[in-house]
């Protein structure tokens, strides 16, 4: 079970993403149906360890092994998603590109289930001008820290 939950003021998310970079690039998604790109990762289940969640999700978006490297960010985010308001944390793990993933080239299309995953690499330049959360790791993709840091972000 998610650690997700909706109430009539808003819905509440606990995730878990990869920053997955390589020569420069990151490696961001877009799904059908969702205005902007973002981070591979997915919910939190209730029991589970974020980073095992993370290695799950990364295996069901991108059929690879890939488990996280290192936290680098925590991130409490506020943000309107398709008319739902939305209060999220987030850990965000530093994670390698194996070479199984490099081979897949500059862009690639991947189902689960009924969602299409459009994955692409992207420029680091280029985050500033895209429709891409976080909004934070447009700036700080530049400079990563060296130990886990706390964000908090109102998005509207």
């Amino acid at each position: 079970m998610d650690i997700s939950f909706k109430t009539t003021e808003g819905a509440f998310n606990y995730r878990a993403a990869a920053i997955i970079v390589h020569d420069g690039k990151l490696l961001v998604l877009q799904d059908e149906g969702i205005p902007h790109d973002y981070l591979p990762g997915g919910r939190v289940h209730l029991g589970e360890p974020a980073e095992a969640a993370l290695a799950r999700e990364l295996r069901e978006e991108l059929d690879i092994g890939l488990p996280p490297h290192r936290l680098a960010f925590m991130a409490e985010s506020f943000f309107t998603l398709m008319g739902t308001r939305y209060h999220e944390m987030c850990l965000y793990y530093l994670t390698e590109a194996p070479p199984e993933l490099l081979r897949r080239g500059e862009s690639f299309t991947r189902v689960e289930g009924c969602e299409v995953h459009h994955f692409r690499w992207v420029k680091f330049e280029e985050l500033r001008g895209m429709s891409f959360f976080p909004v934070f790791l447009k700036e700080r993709i530049f400079s990563l820290p060296d130990s886990p840091e706390f964000i908090s972000l109102d998005s509207d």
